[in-house]
């Protein structure tokens, strides 16, 4: 009881003296404590780095809570974006978890969540990938930790070109269960990054095109829905081709994704199948 009281203690005085320091040196200034994960004192430089940005936030770490003091310019930046950059430099935090091949490359004296045992199959299996192609193309399957995510979003697709509102609210619902699934630790990096900004976005997006009734509504919430989709689809790495397509025609105009190559229009079914035209392929 007596070390918690002084550990408290310890974190409120270099709360202070931070707060102190800081508000002199940020405008708009506004103070937080955020919980951030951390193994030992060594990953303090680290984490601090990785939260502060001269004139826009000033982060101080103590190990022996996992709390930090962050102070920060309110109009130019926020807890979210200090946060973002903390778990992009390997440290899940009260709001985004690290990437795992991030977390690999920190010091041992860093690995607060034990030493990264992933590392182990790829290396076993990498001479045998080298030879096989059917191990190369079955890696590279899986390379995506949101593969389910873009399932589902296909099988949407699919069924607005068929006007089937029943499988549209279905499927959504199948979509909107796996994006709060998703393990950010999981995704690689460039997929990490764009997961954080639309996750929110997304997590809105799913739940009203499964709350929409009719399938003209659900063809209005597949558009935002399919903007957002786009931007982790292009972060990446699949074994197929995906086609980004224009409908010039709904809305003043609007896209989606197609994991088949040809125009079938999912916002107005075999009123105008073959309506748009390819305007991207991802790969």
């Amino acid at each position: 009881m007596q070390l918690l009281k002084n550990m408290s203690l310890a974190l409120l005085m270099g709360l202070a003296a931070t707060f102190s320091y800081a508000h002199g040196q940020i405008k708009h200034s506004k103070t937080t404590t955020v919980s951030i994960q951390g193994s030992t004192e060594s990953c303090k430089a680290m984490i601090e780095k990785a939260g502060t940005q001269k004139k826009l936030s000033r982060l101080t770490w103590d190990a022996a809570t996992q709390k930090a003091a962050l102070v920060y310019n309110s109009h130019a930046t926020s807890k979210d974006a200090v946060l973002k950059r903390v778990a992009l430099a390997g440290f899940d935090n009260e709001g985004y978890n690290a990437p795992e091949e991030t977390y690999r490359t920190l010091p041992a004296t860093c690995w607060y969540k034990g030493a990264p045992e992933a590392m182990q199959p790829h290396a076993a299996h990498s001479e045998t990938q080298q030879n096989d192609p059917s191990a190369r193309s079955a890696e590279a399957t899986a390379a995506s930790a949101l593969e389910p995510l873009y399932k589902a979003y296909f099988s949407i697709n699919s069924a607005l070109v068929q006007s089937d509102s029943k499988t549209v609210a279905q499927k959504a619902g199948e979509l909107n269960g796996l994006v709060k699934a998703v393990k950010m630790g999981a995704l690689n990096n460039d997929e990490h990054e764009v997961w954080m900004s639309v996750m929110n976005d997304l997590q809105k997006q799913a739940a009203a095109l499964q709350s929409a009734g009719s399938i003209e509504k659900q063809r209005a919430a597949f558009a935002p829905l399919s903007g957002t989709v786009y931007k982790l689809i292009k972060a990446s790495k699949l074994p197929y081709k995906v086609y980004y397509n224009h409908c010039p025609m709904y809305k003043g105009g609007a896209n989606w994704l197609s994991n088949e190559q040809g125009i079938k229009n999912p916002y107005y079914g075999s009123k105008m199948m073959t309506c748009g035209s390819t305007r991207e392929t991802l790969q």
